[in-house]
């Protein structure tokens, strides 16, 4: 996971929207932080997973210790 990915994961498990996880991009002045760009992200590290939906990203990262700080 590149750096960005890892922010969004981590703010998403810490109960963030996708809109909420690019305005904490954009308000730390982080790149790319548009809500396209978290949404594509996301997208990426589903088919990288092999996993179905976001809930099942979540679980696989977990499983594969990737949600850890």
């Amino acid at each position: 996971m590149n750096n960005v990915q890892k922010i969004i994961i981590k703010k998403m498990a810490e109960g963030y929207t996708q809109r909420e996880v690019a305005e904490y991009l954009k308000q730390r002045n982080l790149r790319p932080h548009s809500l396209s760009t978290v949404e594509k992200e996301v997208n990426k590290l589903k088919k990288t997973h092999g996993a179905k939906t976001t809930v099942h990203l979540f679980v696989v990262l977990l499983c594969q210790g990737l949600l850890k700080d």
